[in-house]
Parts: structure tokens; sequence; C-alpha cells
């Protein structure tokens, strides 16, 4: 992909920022004042945009772990035992949402790169919100089926997880993995959120939490959505903050020049190996994490936790996970990051199956010691990798046709654990099972080899 000179917009830019030069209203919204071209040309500022642009991230992974990816766990039992459902019933509804996510998946992507992060996030957040507000009303299963598959979870997919992932990626080159890890210690500061939460459910009940949850999405996000903008180059910056033109001197690197990526069209990328390597790897991963995510709180109940004590394990799990996932990102900017994906698939079946078969305090101590730094290091290494092989003008689109693949074992997940325990009366056989497929994630590793033409240049 050829660098654009300083103020040359390029042909096919399109998305928020577009509209945001052209009325110049935009970039007047919340947020720190995005960079303009003509300023660059001046002087630089001391902290380069696209840093703004992953601290946005962050604060909006952080919500979607809060209140959605660890969330959900932590309001499971309560909405299960106050309605009278099964935790198959439960299961399933999260599983349909999963559904939906994956079948529009591949339009949500096309959108992003067509129209840009920040209309997207925008969107994201506000269905989102009104969807966790409306879910406070819950009194059957249909009504609470068709208010968190369309209107929370299709929140979540439109603009809380790839439309952020999407803008790090375009901002950044050398130090993408390291980029993604830091904007996925959202999640961790997510995570860490969930004994609040619980203490929240206590204290008024699922059905006022809930509100709560929707109405801190609208206040924190709707601001934040402001701050994301989609690809530096509207702004006269290159990838890493480097100057257009210039060979070296003021990026973060000295010598830096445009970086030299290789473009995919979706097609293009859809008939190569690494595509379906790549998408497999990313269904491994959910099919575990999301569940140990969902039902950890709901098995640590089972063994006689408090759901206090039980959401205060899954912080800890959480807040143990926040330097994996920049560490392991950080050496994904430096060495082959197949080698650190497979060493964090390893880990995290050992760490399993020591919970599993230790118990008791032994084995949650071995749990968050192995599980929770590797869980989280693989997040940010996915799409960098996936970056690092198809390129960054098609990465939205290409990542949601990967999640398709990814859905049928991210559905399968949460309906096999719960049908598990419905069937055995405990989650210690499901979390075994979990522990054994999590190893099958190496397979997929092991086929994963970078197209024609893929480029790699270490942050050394």
């Amino acid at each position: 992909m050829s660098a654009n000179e300083p103020g040359e917009r390029p042909a096919d830019a399109a998305g928020d920022d577009a509209g945001a030069d052209a009325t110049g209203a935009s970039t007047e919204a919340a947020g720190p004042e995005p960079p303009r071209r003509r300023f660059l040309l001046r002087r630089r500022p001391v902290i380069f945009y696209g840093w703004w642009v992953v601290l946005s991230g962050t604060a909006i992974m952080a919500l979607m772990g809060a209140f959605s990816y660890y969330g959900m766990g932590v309001f499971f039992n309560s909405i299960k035992d106050d309605l009278g459902w099964s935790a198959a019933a439960l299961g399933a509804a999260l599983s349909l949402a999963r559904i939906q996510g994956g079948v529009l998946a591949p339009g949500v992507g096309f959108l992003i790169d067509r129209y840009g992060s920040q209309k997207l996030v925008l969107i994201g957040v506000v269905l989102s919100g009104l969807g966790f507000i409306l879910l406070g009303q819950t009194m059957s299963v249909v009504y609470f089926y068709i208010i968190f598959v369309f209107l929370v979870q299709g929140g979540v997919s439109a603009g809380m997880g790839n439309a952020p992932m999407a803008a790090v990626t375009n901002w950044f080159y050398r130090r993408r993995a390291t980029a993604h890890g830091v904007m996925n210690l959202g999640l961790s500061f997510g995570g860490i959120l969930a004994l609040p939460l619980a203490w929240i459910i206590e204290a008024w009940g699922w059905r006022q939490a809930l509100v709560f949850a929707g109405a801190t999405i609208w206040v924190v996000g709707i601001p934040l959505s402001f701050v994301i903008r989609h690809r530096p180059e509207d702004y006269g910056y290159l990838p890493d903050g480097d100057k257009p033109g210039e060979q070296g001197g003021e990026g973060d690197f000295p010598g830096a020049e445009a970086p030299a990526e290789v473009e995919y069209s979706p097609w293009e990328a859809m008939k190569t190996l690494a595509f379906w390597s790549i998408a497999l790897m990313f269904s491994a991963r959910h099919f575990v994490t999301g569940s140990v995510a969902l039902f950890l709180i709901p098995l640590l109940e089972e063994r006689g936790m408090s759901l206090a004590d039980a959401a205060g394990v899954l912080s800890l799990m959480a807040l143990i996970g926040t330097p994996g996932r920049v560490g392991f990102a950080w050496l994904g900017d430096r060495y082959d990051k197949r080698l650190v994906i497979g060493f964090c698939f390893a880990f995290q079946s050992v760490g399993i199956i020591g919970f599993t078969a230790l118990g008791g305090n032994i084995g949650i101590l071995f749990f968050l010691i192995l599980y929770s730094p590797t869980y989280s290091g693989v997040l940010p290494l996915i799409p960098a990798i996936q970056a690092d092989y198809f390129g960054r003008e098609w990465f939205a689109t290409i990542r949601g046709l990967m999640t398709p693949v990814a859905t049928a074992s991210v559905v399968l997940g949460p309906i096999v654990v719960a049908g598990i325990r419905d069937w055995t009366g405990s989650y210690e056989p499901a979390f075994a099972a979990l522990a054994v497929s999590n190893l099958l994630a190496l397979a997929f590793v092991a086929i994963t080899r970078p197209p024609r033409g893929a480029t790699f240049q270490p942050a050394v």
C-alpha cells in the first residue's frame, strides 16, 4: 500500500474522517483534537494521536468486558434463579447472540472499511446501552432473547469490538501487536469490574443493575466514540507516527519509512491457507475462553462460593491477565507470532486441567497463574497476525469473513457446557472437556504459513 504525500487525501479514503475534514464539525467533538495536516507540516504533537485512538478503544473494550463478556457471567445465576429458567435456556440465548454476531460480521466489517470506525462505534454504543436498559424489564424468555440478541449483542458486534480494532490496526505497523495489547487491557479492566458489579446486583437486584449498565455505556461510550479516527493518512500521518516524505528522524523509530505492506482483497485472502488457519485459531480460542468467562462464576458457586467471592476470582483472573495482554503482544512484535500464540494455547490447557484436577484453592491458584496471562496474551496477537498477512485496507472485512468460521464453536461453547452441566449435575466435567479441546488449537497454529508477499518488520 503506497503512502500518500502530505496534503493528499487517499482517493478511496472512506469513513467518518472524510465528513469530519469536509465540514469541520466532527473534529470539534469530545476528546483530544485530532491532528490536522497543516499543523503536522509545522510541528508534531508530543503524543502521537494513534495512542489516543488506542486509549479510547481501551475504554470501550472495558465497557464491553464489564457488562457483556464477563458481566453476563455475573448476571447469569441471578437471572436464571429469579425467573426459574434452566442453565441451557439462558445459555442458548447467549449462543443465539453469537450466531447473530457471526451472521452480521462480514457486513459490519465492510461497513467499517467503507464508512470508518467512528460511525460504527457510535451506533454500537447507542444500541448496546439501550439493550441493557430494556433487558432490565425482562419477564419472558422470548423478550430476553429478542432484546439481548438484536440490541445488546447487535450493538457489541457493530461497534464495540471490530470497529476500534480496525482503527488501531490502521494507526500502527511495527508496534501493531503492542497497540492491540494495550487496547485489550480494557477487557481486563472490565473483568476487574466484575466484583463491584456483583455488589450492585446484590444491593439493587439484577434488573436495576442492567439499567445501570446501559446508562454507563451511554455516558462513557458516546463521548469516546468521537475520539476514534479510522486512518492516519487522513491527517497527514503514517502508521506509528512516521511523517510522509520523511526517511526518518521524527517517527517512533529513527530511519522509519512508509511501511511496504501487502494488501489482499477479501476474495484473495479467502483463497489462502493462512485465512482458514487463522480463522480456526480464532474459533478455538473463543470456544474455550468465552465459555470459561461465562461459566467460571456458576462453577465456583457450585463449589460453595458466594457470588461476591466467585466474582472476586473472576476479577483476579482479569487482573492477573493484564500483563499478559501487553507482554505477549510485545513479544509478538519482536518474534514469530505463531510461536507466541502456540505457547499461550499450551499453558491455557494446563491451567484449566490443574483447576479441575486439583480443586479447592490450590486449583484456583494454578488456574490464575497459568491460564490468566496466556488466555489474555492470545487476543491481541490474532488480529495482529491477520494484518501482517493480509494488510490494513480490508482488515475489518477480512476479519468479518473469518468470524462465521469461528461462530460455530463460539455458539457451541455455552450450549455444550450448559448441556454437560444439566446432564451430569456439575460444571467440572465441562471444564475438563474445554481443556482438551483447547489443545486442538495447536494444530491450527502449526499449519499457519504467511501468504505470498506478507512481511514482518520487528519493532527493534
